[in-house]
């Protein structure tokens, strides 16, 4: 008998031991054993559930402990599974002596998962080696992933059918889940009982004619709660569901929403399904394709036709940042799930405003396409921002919620042809970069905020040359910081302010005559003559340079 440690070190190359090896389960009897095969399905049994035929299934003991669990490995042995899959207690580092007692009884592998990983976690891994087999169990993006992201955004308890009524994936539902929810997941399939319910009341009709979101009420007698459901079409062609049960609080006002743009997503995966195809290895190649798009690594033209996009087509960009504290001691690991978890909701959003959006991440950002057929410019050649602007504010707000962090977009324009979405992306990164310093605007525009770019570039391009000085501006800063005065800095808030004394005194705390006499002494020992446009100019750029960038309390940015 060969036994895999709790951290998978010496896990065998096989279908199941890469499935161990997602969650750092137990092996038993892999390798030369029924678990080195392939595994092609995962059934769910319960303890005294009678297995028919399981030949080549990995079978999960869903709720099987003790004697049960052996019960249910031998069952899943004497119906030819490959493998089965029980839980172990929190204090035991690998299966019962009953459990190892049944596997060689009846010469079947047996995967011990830790106490704390997730069933679904389990099926999630299983189904990416049964789709993949020679490939990893990496499943982000997958429909599970998917399924928790709905849950999420929707406060409900979700599955996801394909056309035949198979439940394909589900989101974790705690106790929330009603019989009818539990029916379908240990069945694999929802009941005919309520099958028959939701033809007689053309539910499936409805669905199958496009994205209408159906409610479904709730049945105490047939122990169901209140439901949303959507399709999942590809045209005239019916691939699916999407199923929101309502749970012990009210669904989100915006489920629908949600719902529509998970169904878009939802119905590539399913597609390859229904052909037998690999979305395990398609995903992660179109997400691949949108990073070359935003970064300029692959040909445009190649790319537009991989993903669907019209060559023609113009792109509107927006760029979004979590805003992580960066106080040194992070979790980078940490950080990157929290990101990768934000994309997937950006997704949701994205694809229910554009149905063939797309998202990708750079530089620790996440970045929105929008392709848009035939781009329309406002008569005046700058574009309407509006709609766009409304809509990131919905997305950050949502994303606050979620995240709990100061998230900030920045819209940061049209890029008329795919070449030019790299220098749009650029756009969004280096506004994002200077609303956070105001991390209380939630979202602004790369046109809005181009003044202020402007100057911050030639801030710094100054900074980059010693040579290009006012001698006395920088006498004028340096006794400032010899003498703890505020000379300069008063100075620089007077200008920026168009001589507004009275505001700039309140700002600065102090009484207006002391303002007054420190520019009239600024001015003093500088020899500015700030009647001169350009001596004001000069003084406003190295001051900024000296003195650092105003904050929003002197510059509101309303």
């Amino acid at each position: 008998m060969n036994l895999a440690d709790r951290h998978g070190t010496h896990a065998p190359d096989t279908p199941l031991g890469r499935i161990a090896a997602a969650f750092h389960g137990v092996v038993v009897r892999d390798g030369n054993g029924p678990g080195g095969g392939e595994i092609r399905d995962v059934v769910i049994a319960e303890p005294g559930e009678t297995l028919s035929d399981a030949r080549g299934a990995l079978v999960l003991a869903v709720g099987a402990r003790g004697a049960g669990a052996a019960d249910v490995v031998a069952a899943a042995g004497a119906a030819g599974a490959a493998a089965v899959a029980v839980k172990l207690g929190g204090d035991e580092d690998g299966p019962s002596e009953a459990i190892r007692a049944a596997a060689e009884e009846v010469g079947i592998a047996v995967c011990a998962v830790p106490a704390r990983t997730r069933w679904r976690e389990v099926e999630g891994a299983a189904r990416a080696v049964s789709r993949h087999p020679g490939a990893g169990s990496d499943t982000r993006g997958d429909l599970f992933s998917l399924a928790q992201t709905v849950a999420t955004l929707t406060q409900g308890v979700v599955s996801i059918e394909d056309s035949a009524h198979r439940v394909m994936a589900y989101s974790d539902s705690g106790d929330q889940a009603d019989e009818l929810r539990r029916r379908s997941i240990l069945g694999r399939n929802c009941p005919e009982a309520y099958l028959a319910l939701l033809r007689e009341g053309g539910v499936y009709r409805r669905v199958r004619s496009g994205e209408e979101i159906v409610e479904v009420e709730a049945r105490p007698d047939m122990g169901t709660r209140r439901r949303l459901v959507v399709g999942i079409n590809a045209g005239t062609r019916p691939l699916g569901t999407i199923w929101v049960q309502e749970g012990e609080r009210p669904l989100a006002e915006r489920s629908g929403e949600a719902m529509r743009g998970a169904a878009r997503l939802a119905a590539s995966q399913l597609v390859d399904h229904y052909y037998q195809g690999d979305s395990a290895a398609r995903l992660p190649s179109r997400a691949d394709l949108a990073h070359g798009l935003l970064t300029g690594r692959f040909n445009s033209a190649a790319v537009a036709v991989h993903l669907g996009i019209p060559s023609s087509a113009g792109v509107r960009v927006v760029a979004l940042d979590l805003r992580e504290p960066t106080d040194g001691g992070g979790d980078p690991i940490g950080e990157d799930a929290r990101r990768a978890e934000a994309a997937d909701i950006v997704s949701v959003h994205a694809a229910a405003h554009c149905g063939n959006a797309l998202v990708s991440q750079a530089c620790g950002q996440i970045y929105v396409m929008l392709p848009e057929p035939h781009p329309a410019p406002a008569a005046d050649g700058a574009g309407d921002d509006g709609p766009l602007v409304r809509w990131a504010s919905e997305l950050v707000t949502a994303l606050r919620r979620h995240t709990r962090t100061p998230v900030q977009a920045a819209v940061a324009g049209t890029a008329e042809r795919l070449d030019d979405i790299p220098a749009v992306k650029l756009r969004g990164h280096h506004a994002l970069r200077l609303m956070a310093r105001t991390p209380e605007r939630t979202v602004d525009t790369h046109r809005r905020l181009t003044a202020s770019l402007m100057v911050r570039d030639l801030v710094e391009l100054l900074g980059r040359h010693g040579e290009i000085r006012h001698p006395a501006l920088a006498s004028l800063a340096a006794r400032d910081a010899e003498q703890g005065t505020e000379l300069a800095r008063s100075l620089l808030l007077y200008l920026d302010a168009f001589g507004d004394v009275t505001q700039v005194a309140k700002n600065l705390n102090v009484h207006p005559n002391t303002l007054r006499y420190r520019v009239r002494r600024a001015a003093a020992l500088t020899g500015l003559d700030l009647e001169d446009p350009e001596h004001r100019l000069a003084a406003m750029l190295q001051l900024r340079l000296s003195c650092g960038t105003p904050g929003a309390d002197a510059f509101p940015t309303g």
